[in-house]
């Protein structure tokens, strides 16, 4: 009785935190995959030049590979297919034309 009811007052409410702490690691994941899409971006603003188009999109072929490959409860299927949207709108952005150097919207 001395061991166990220690033992019990630490895992009670070790184990309702379980489910937030899982929760916090898929949201990591997340941001993870946001971040290097947002440094993705970052190298793809004031068009590149076009012989920087195939790098950046091998990178971006492989963030879309590594947000394909996670495995994410159906409660996050929301911001899993938000994700991937995000990736494809970066996509079609690599593949407008280049403007000249300096030319921003509606210049």
């Amino acid at each position: 009785l001395l061991v166990f009811v220690p033992i019990l007052v630490v895992l009670i409410p070790g184990l309702k935190m379980l489910p937030s702490l899982l929760s916090w690691k898929i949201r990591l994941r997340f941001y993870h995959w946001y971040r290097v899409l947002l440094l993705l971006e970052h190298d793809l603003r004031g068009s590149p030049p076009n012989e920087m188009r195939p790098e950046l999109l091998r990178r971006l072929d492989e963030i879309e590979h590594g947000v394909n490959k996670m495995k994410v409860p159906a409660s996050f299927a929301g911001q899993f297919y938000s994700l991937r949207g995000h990736i494809e709108f970066v996509r079609e952005r690599l593949h407008l034309p280049a403007k000249p150097y300096g030319q921003g919207p509606g210049g």
